[in-house]
């Protein structure tokens, strides 16, 4: 099976955070749902970093620049 190029992640990410909570590792994960391995390892420290960022109290805000208001 030919590995996924691109993926919507925030889909399947409730998915993600059930297997990793029952152990499954980042490769068994990657190869269930036919995405390359740094996809899934990327997205997981991405997730580590948010949950820890939320634990310590940080408001989380959008990155980059606000959008602009269109005039009527």
């Amino acid at each position: 099976m030919e590995k996924r190029k691109n993926a919507n992640l925030e889909a399947i990410e409730p998915e993600i955070i059930a297997m990793r909570k029952e152990g499954m590792s980042r490769r068994e994960i990657a190869a269930f749902f036919g995405l390359d391995l740094d996809q899934i390892r990327w997205w997981v420290t991405r997730y580590n970093r948010k949950q820890a960022r939320l634990a310590a109290g940080e408001v989380l805000r959008p990155k980059g620049r606000p959008r602009k208001k269109k005039n009527p």
